[in-house]
């Protein structure tokens, strides 16, 4: 029988038939053994050539069959999961071979600790066995603990055990070897937080009446190590903090500037990271500087040192910097052997199959190289320019493309010789485009995106650009150009299928937002939206907001491809309602209630309705690196002002721009335009940018021939680019916005087409339209004056009291707005979490101003009335500015905190910051006027 070696081990613990079995195995043995020594050497020999046995003969029997198959000890693992491992079933013919092989599969699942097998035979039946499995079940883990953790989480730790695959989990087996191999994992995760002393040991506690245990790793850290004193010999090219700074991994926390270094805290020791540091920080930093042969490692002696240290601070506690602290660092001696200064020789680019040429020119190949001759070679630059060429082949369909340099050293005079030799391998087409994952969209949806197409030659720039547009649509998870399809080469045929897959977003939402904001005040607001509708790529929106400052409510509907051509068109139904109180706006600004005296603030409502049909075309021609688009638009909107303060009033009634036709210059503002717009968009993400770059420009002209009662030429431009920095991980952006509009026909602007700059979307920390010139607008108004007459006497002989009347005139300050704007905004952004939190550093710097200052005339109608009150005051035919306020720059700097709420599909924006550059001279209005009549002239002079 078989199971031999489990049945032996079984014996200190087996009981009843098991024991038997066992023994009587043994038993077996023995006399086997005891008949061998008794026949003597001879009678074995014998035996041995005639092949017999020397053990007595029974007669020959019949074929055993097997009755049943039982299993023991299984309380976990059901009897019908263990039988469907094995092989034999009931009614199969006995083999111990056989039951062998089952044995070896039970003990193969790893579900056991023990498996042992018995044999016997039927009462009931005779030749006919009875096969039993005694089995002893793993323990199950039925929790783990981890104690004494302090420089990891026990997250950190569940992530180290999915990247090494280690399947150690609540519910799963016990299991020796994956406890054994998670205290290595553990050691090697606290040696990369600084714990290179830590000691990792499992324990386990049996659950009472269950085959469950407790698994506890207990932790003990130890001090923690960090990097110590960095030290350099050898070194003559680089003094030693430019080094340091080159050692990106392990170099202390601070600031590091060419002229001045301050380190705050040193980093954790990691010799992983130490080592890359050498290699790529160090080595490279010569290598990139013409020490092609540097060589750089540890001095040794001493080598690296760990060593106590002890940080003096200001008080004892556990605050890092501030408090004192014991601890370990690891202090490394670091030996420079430059070599000498090498420049670039020759290049010499060359097929690496000898018998075939290159596919592209030579002469074009090596202009392409950025090292010429005589410059100082630089490997990083060697190293990119590989990869420019493998970019370049990816655009042929060389999609196997290699490059590989080999260096030539000419130490007698300095230079290297570099040979480029290019793999090319063969072209591929595009057999198949595969696309999976679309349960809504329309496969004609996705591939009209693509710029690649079945037959044509792979072209990997395409590729990139075609995921750029599929991400640009909104209607799929972030796709990536290197992950995005499985590609399957078929080298025979020199023909590649992309499979690409995508993962569709949920295809209708609708939103509830709410909040404070700088532009729209206290606001709710809710929206409808399917991003693809019908899985045609349309999309159509009913959006509405209604808020303290602003009230809108639009439907939208666009059809992005119209006949399947690359035409994208629209329309737009809309209401608005826009409330402008200054007083408002200064109190959200200072958190605080404010007054302002109505003369001065303003405070008025804009109304608005209309509609606006688009449509747009791509261009092809640009739109290799991003979308180019050209469109153009048909608006009409009326549009109402009704002014709340006499500054508002003053301000609309004032200029000339209320000679429009109609009984109020401020109702039935009746606008047709035709806007044309061209668009180029290389934006990876529209919420979360990281790279790319877009450029808008529009000219909008309205009225005309076009009707309506407002004529207005409106040009506006903005520029915007994003750089990834810092290892991908930051990004650097800037944008531009210019703006110019004027007016024709001798009509004035409309006063909500000038315009106003400050808020968050503009010059953040200003307020609300606050950066514009400012203008003094004349106001005649009367005074009432009581003095006493003597010439008019009442009953008692006193003089009576009498009142005049004088017109004065005085100047109110306004904010006319402009008809130019120049906006630059710099940011640099930093992401704390994914790309959810972020925080940035911004500075914002621009200027609004009036350029045609023939656009702020006065009111014809008001202006004479002025002269005839106020004949010998002067009356200027257009606005005043005050000094300086024209086209002055505005400019603030600050932080900003961003957070991307996933329930109200909004960021909350949060920022502090400073005005640098401000208006902060005192105003001084023009010098007034007065009338007096001659009547009253005679009567005071008396």
């Amino acid at each position: 029988m078989s199971g031999g070696k489990a049945v032996v081990r079984q014996l200190t613990i087996a009981c009843g038939k098991a024991r038997l079995f066992c023994l009587r195995r043994c038993l077996k043995v023995s006399l086997v053994v005891l008949l061998a020594f008794s026949a003597g050497p001879g009678a074995l020999s014998v035996a041995a050539r005639q092949g017999t046995s020397i053990l007595p003969q029974r007669p020959q029997q019949e074929t055993a069959l097997i009755e049943q198959i039982n299993f023991e000890g299984n309380r976990r693992i059901r009897g019908d999961v263990l039988r469907a491992r094995i092989f034999s079933r009931a009614g199969d013919v006995y083999n111990p071979a056989a039951i062998d092989r089952d044995y070896h599969a039970l003990w193969n699942t790893q579900y056991f600790d023990d498996v042992f097998v018995t044999v016997e035979d039927s009462t009931d039946k005779p030749n006919s066995k009875i096969i039993t499995f005694h089995v002893l079940e793993r323990p199950t883990i039925r929790r783990i603990e981890y104690k004494g953790n302090k420089s990891v989480s026990e997250s950190d730790i569940l992530d180290r055990f999915k990247e090494a695959k280690l399947a150690l989990t609540q519910d799963s087996q016990f299991d020796a070897t994956k406890i054994k191999k998670a205290e290595v994992l553990l050691i090697e995760l606290l040696a990369e937080h600084g714990r290179q002393f830590a000691t990792v040991k499992a324990t386990y506690q049996k659950i009472a009446a269950t085959n469950a245990v407790i698994l506890t790793f207990n932790i003990e850290e130890g001090a923690k190590v960090q990097v110590g004193k960095i030290t350099f010999t050898g070194n003559h090219a680089f003094s030693s903090r430019r080094l340091i700074r080159a050692m990106k991994k392990s170099r202390p926390y601070g600031f590091d500037a060419k002229f001045f270094a301050m380190n705050v805290m040193a980093k954790t020791f990691d010799k992983e990271k130490l080592d890359d540091d050498l290699e790529v920080g160090l080595r490279g930093l010569y290598q990139d500087n013409g020490y092609f042969e540097v060589n750089v490692d540890y001095e040794d002696p001493p080598g690296l040192q760990t060593v106590d240290t002890f940080h003096k601070g200001i008080m004892k506690g556990p605050i890092p910097i501030v408090n004192s602290s014991h601890g370990k660092a690891t202090n490394i001696p670091i030996r420079i052997t430059e070599g000498d200064l090498f420049h670039m020789g020759k290049i010499n680019i060359v097929n690496a199959d000898v018998e075939k040429s290159l596919q592209l020119k030579h002469d074009f190949l090596v202009n392409a190289f950025p090292l010429k001759k005589g410059d100082v070679l630089n490997v990083d630059r060697i190293r990119k320019a590989i990869e420019q060429y493998t970019k370049l082949y990816g655009q042929f369909g060389f999609m196997d493309f290699t490059a590989t340099p080999n260096f030539d050293i000419d130490r007698a005079n300095k230079v290297v010789n570099v040979t480029l030799r290019f793999s090319e391998e063969k072209p591929y087409y595009i057999h198949r485009i595969n696309i999976t994952g679309n349960t809504t969209t329309r496969d004609k949806v996705i591939r009209r995106e693509l710029l690649l197409d079945e037959g044509d030659l792979y072209n990997n720039r395409n590729w990139e650009v075609s995921i750029l547009r599929l991400n640009q649509l909104g209607f799929f998870d972030q796709l990536k150009p290197e992950t995005a399809a499985n590609v399957v080469r078929n080298v025979k045929a020199g023909t590649v299928d992309l499979n690409l897959k995508v993962k569709e977003k949920q295809k209708q939402s609708i939103t509830f937002t709410g909040g404070v904001s700088g532009i729209a005040g206290s606001f709710l607001s809710l929206a409808y939206q399917t991003n693809n509708f019908l899985g045609l790529g349309e999309t159509l929106t009913l959006s509405t907001q209604f808020g303290t400052v602003q009230r809108d409510f639009r439907i939208t509907f666009s059809e992005p491809y119209l006949f399947d051509k690359q035409i994208a068109t629209g329309v737009t139904l809309f209401s608005s309602r826009y409330n402008f109180d200054q007083a408002r706006q200064e109190s959200l600004l200072i958190g605080q209630q404010i007054s302002l005296s109505p003369a001065v603030a303003e405070n008025y409502n804009n109304n608005s309705k209309g509609v606006s049909i688009f449509a747009s075309h791509a261009i092809k021609r640009w739109s290799h690196f991003g979308q180019t688009r050209f469109a153009i638009a048909y608006g009409y909107t009326d549009t109402s002002i009704q002014a709340f303060s006499p500054a508002a009033t003053l301000l609309f009634t004032a200029i000339q721009f209320q000679s429009v036709a109609g009984p109020s210059a401020l109702n039935g503002i009746h606008q047709s335009s035709i806007t044309s717009t061209l668009s180029y968009n290389s934006v990876d993400n529209p919420i979360n940018p990281h790279k790319g770059k877009s450029l808008f420009y529009s000219l909008a002209v309205e009225g005309g021939p076009l009707g309506g009662n407002t004529k207005a030429i409106t040009n506006s431009f903005s520029a915007t680019y994003f750089r990834p920095t810092f290892h991908n991980r930051n990004t650097l952006a800037f944008r531009f916005i210019g703006k110019f509009a004027t007016s024709y026909g001798g009509q004035e602007l409309p006063p909500f087409e000038r315009t106003f700059a400050g808020g968050e979307d503009t010059l953040r920390t200003f307020d609300i339209q606050t950066v514009s010139p400012i203008a003094f607008i004349p106001v005649a108004s009367t005074q009432t004056l009581i003095y006493t007459d003597p010439t008019k006497l009442g009953p008692g002989g006193t003089p009576l009291q009498q009142s005049a009347v004088f017109p004065i005139k005085n100047y109110t300050i306004a904010f006319p707005g402009g008809d130019t704007m120049g906006i630059l905004n710099a940011e640099y952004r930093i992401p704390i979490y994914t790309d959810k939190v972020s925080f940035s550093f911004f500075t914002d710097i621009g200027s609004v101003g009036a350029l045609r200052r023939d656009q702020l005339n006065l009111n014809a109608a008001g202006l004479a009335s002025l002269a005839a009150t106020f004949p010998t005051s002067p009356n200027p035919s257009r606005l005043q500015l005050a000094p300086g306020s024209n086209f002055i720059p505005r400019a603030s700097a600050g932080m900003e905190l961003i957070v991307q709420l996933p329930i109200v599909q909004a960021p909350f924006r949060l920022y502090w910051g400073y005005d640098y550059l401000r208006y902060n001279r005192q105003l001084v209005a023009p010098v007034g006027d007065f009338t007096i009549t001659d009547e009253q002239r005679t009567l005071f002079s008396n």
